[in-house]
């Protein structure tokens, strides 16, 4: 199966807060044993940075980037140009970066890990 992380999925398992859902939980621990393959937007990461920054949340960056550089399974979906062609038009009055994770589903086909209920209305998810 294919799952793409939101921002408070990636943020909320580095950090182990329990705010992140268990099936959110277990999905991302399966995949770590390769179970899933794992897709996290660039802009996922972008974000995380300016969270770690303003210390809205403990958790370490490099933590993050170890991991995903250690597991095959996980990919960073690039902000490239096929993908930012793809947004206009696409879930009008949501913020862009939830059009962004929306679109990086839509391209890799994948269910998208977030508790924002905005996302769900367009897309599958799980919480």
């Amino acid at each position: 199966m294919r799952y793409i992380l939101d921002t408070h999925s990636l943020v909320w398992y580095f950090a182990k807060d329990k705010r992140l859902s268990s099936k959110v939980r277990k999905i991302i621990q399966e995949g770590e044993r390769g179970k899933h393959e794992i897709i996290i937007p660039a802009i996922v990461l972008l974000e995380a940075i300016d969270i770690q920054e303003k210390k809205k949340v403990k958790f370490k960056m490099e933590k993050i980037f170890d991991f995903i550089e250690s597991k095959e399974n996980f990919k960073v979906a690039d902000l490239n140009f096929l993908l930012i062609k793809q947004i206009p038009g696409r879930a009008k009055g949501l913020d862009l970066h939830d059009r962004v994770i929306l679109t990086v589903g839509k391209i890799y086909e994948g269910i998208i890990l977030t508790k924002d209920l905005e996302i769900k209305k367009f897309a599958q998810t799980i919480w």
